[in-house]
C-alpha cells in the first residue's frame, strides 16, 4: 500500500485531498476491470440463474459438497478477479503520492473495501446462497486473491530474434506485445472463458438438446459471454498494430502483411478462448463434435469482424469504445447467423467478416 513521509490529521482537508487522489488513482482503475468481469457474470446469471433455472444456493451447495466443482468454482474466480487486485494491491498508478503528507491508514481501509465490493458478483452469489457463511468465505478467498495478486512473476532478459521474413515478425510483435502487456487481460479472460462454457454447457443440458442443435445454442451463448474476455486483448493488439506502421514504413512491408498479422494475433486470443470454454462446455453437457466445431469456427469470424472493426476506426481517437462496440456487434451477428442458418450459419458469418475486412483493407 502507499506509504508516507508525512502524516496528516486524519479526517481533516488535506487528508480527505489525499485518500481521494488515491482513490482516482487506484480503485477507479480497478473498478475499470472489475467492469468486464460484472458484465460476463450478469450474462452468465442471466443463463445460469432464473424463476425456472437454479437458485444461487444450489450452486455453492454443490460447491461445498462437491471438492472439484468448489475448486474449478473457486480457481475460476482466482482468474477473473486477480488481475483487478493487482492493481489495488501493488497500487503503482499512486505511488508520487508517498511523498505526499497524508494517511496510509485510510489508503489500507478504502483498499480493503474494495477488493470486497469488487467482488460484487461472488459476494452476491455467497451471501444469497449461504448467508454470513458465504461471506466468509469470499473473506476467506479475498486473502488467497491479496497473496498471488502480491507476487511477481520474473523479468525476463531481453533477447533478439533473427526474424527471415516480414510476415513473420510482425506475428512475432504482435504475439509478444500480447505476453508482455496484455497479461492480466489474458487470465481475466481465461476466467471468463471458463464461465462462458459453464453457461453454454448448463444451458444445453438444461434444456435438453443434443448434435447440431447443442452446438448451435452452445456456440451463441459463448460467443455473446467471450466479448468482455476478448476486449482487453484486442485493444493491446491494436496499440502493437500502431507501433509497428513506421517500422513497416521503414521497411517496405506491404500493408497487407501488416494486416495479416494483427488478424492472427486477434484469432489466437479468440480461438484459445473459444477452446476453453468449449471444453467446459462438453464436461458440463457431455461431448459433442458440433460444439467444438461451431464454437472455433465463430471464434475465427469474430476475430476477422474484430479486426475489420480496428482497421476502420484505427486513426478515431474514441478507437477504444468503437472496438468494444464493434465486439458486440460482431458477437451479436454470429447469434443472428446460427439462430437463422443453424450450422452454415458459422459459414455465413465468415463470409461476411472477411468480405468486410477486404473492403475496408487498402
Amino acid at each position: 500500500m502507499a506509504s508516507s513521509t508525512g502524516r496528516g490529521q486524519p479526517g481533516s482537508r488535506h487528508d480527505l485531498s489525499w485518500i481521494g487522489v488515491w482513490t482516482r488513482a487506484v480503485v477507479v482503475p480497478a473498478w475499470r476491470r472489475a467492469l468486464a468481469a460484472w458484465i460476463g457474470c450478469a450474462i452468465v446469471a442471466a443463463v445460469v440463474f432464473g424463476p425456472t433455472a437454479m437458485h444461487p444456493s444450489d450452486l455453492t451447495g454443490l460447491a461445498l459438497h462437491d471438492p472439484g466443482v468448489g475448486l474449478v468454482l473457486g480457481v475460476t474466480w482466482l482468474l477473473v478477479f486477480v488481475p483487478t487486485a493487482r492493481v489495488i494491491v501493488r497500487a503503482a498508478p499512486a505511488a508520487y503520492l508517498e511523498s505526499l503528507p497524508g494517511d496510509p491508514r485510510s489508503a489500507r481501509l478504502v483498499a480493503a473495501g474494495a477488493l470486497v465490493g469488487l467482488q460484487l458478483p461472488w459476494l452476491a452469489l455467497w451471501t444469497l446462497g449461504e448467508g454470513l457463511a458465504g461471506v466468509a468465505i469470499v473473506l476467506g478467498e479475498t486473502a488467497v486473491i491479496v497473496g498471488l495478486a502480491r507476487l511477481r512473476p520474473p523479468r525476463l532478459g531481453a533477447t533478439f530474434s533473427a526474424w527471415r521474413r516480414a510476415g513473420e515478425a510482425l506475428r512475432a510483435i504482435h504475439l509478444r506485445a500480447l505476453r508482455r502487456r496484455a497479461g492480466d487481460a489474458l487470465v481475466r479472460g481465461a476466467g471468463l472463458a471458463v464461465l462462458a462454457g459453464a453457461a453454454a454447457g448448463l444451458l444445453v443440458r438444461n434444456n435438453q438438446v443434443s448434435g447440431q442443435a447443442a452446438g448451435v445454442l452452445g456456440a451463441s451463448i459463448i460467443a455473446v459471454v467471450l466479448v468482455p474476455a476478448q476486449v482487453g486483448a484486442a485493444l493491446v493488439t491494436l496499440g502493437a498494430y500502431r507501433e509497428t506502421a513506421w517500422v513497416a514504413a521503414a521497411l517496405g512491408i506491404a500493408p497487407r502483411t501488416r494486416i495479416a498479422a494483427l488478424v492472427y494475433a486477434i484469432a489466437i486470443v479468440h480461438l484459445a478462448a473459444a477452446a476453453i470454454a468449449a471444453v467446459t462446455a462438453m464436461i458440463i453437457s457431455g461431448a459433442n463434435p458440433w460444439l467444438a466445431v461451431l464454437a472455433l469456427g465463430v471464434a475465427l469470424g469474430t476475430s476477422l469482424g474484430e479486426a475489420r472493426t480496428m482497421l476502420a476506426k484505427e486513426a478515431s481517437e474514441a478507437v477504444a469504445a468503437r472496438v468494444v462496440v464493434g465486439a458486440i456487434v460482431v458477437a451479436a451477428l454470429a447469434v443472428v447467423c446460427l439462430a437463422v442458418l443453424d450450422a452454415a450459419g458459422v459459414i455465413a458469418l465468415l463470409a461476411i467478416a472477411a468480405f468486410a475486412l477486404l473492403r475496408v483493407a487498402p
